[in-house]
């Protein structure tokens, strides 16, 4: 399953699935691609997450999916291929070649208008500066 970007911040999202593998751990900036999602995904994603909820608790689904823009952030603890993954998390979400296992999202009180580019890549300075800026003004 593709993840929207949306998602990220809904207490049960931790693991995000990846045709390749990645060596980068720590915090990991979450961008939303340029094409907005079909409702038919956008469905798919909240049944699929409607059924792992194993708490009295309703989800807090997005109800927004703001294209081209900086969501918020993640720390990513690991990268595991496939086979690891499931060994870890046999009822694991991803069936993915390679699974970024993901901890803390922080959603930015104010979303960024930004271009994204392919994988993971380094962001402009003054970009850096105003998503940082807006997760502490989040944490007020």
């Amino acid at each position: 399953m593709k993840i929207v970007a949306n998602f990220f911040a809904i207490p049960y999202f931790r693991h995000e699935g990846r045709s390749w593998y990645t060596s980068h751990r720590g915090r990991l900036w979450i961008h939303a691609a340029a094409k907005e999602p079909d409702q038919e995904t956008i469905l798919s994603m909240e049944e699929f997450y409607k059924a792992r909820n194993n708490s009295d608790n309703e989800i807090d689904f997005p109800t927004e999916f703001p294209t081209s823009v900086l969501l918020g952030c993640v720390d990513v603890i690991d990268c595991l291929d496939r086979s690891t993954y499931l060994e870890q998390y046999p009822d694991g979400e991803s069936d993915s070649d390679f699974v970024f296992i993901c901890e803390n999202p922080q959603e930015l009180f104010f979303k960024l208008p930004m271009r994204g580019q392919h994988k993971i890549y380094k962001m402009e300075k003054h970009t850096h500066q105003a998503a940082k800026k807006s997760l502490l003004r989040r944490m007020q």
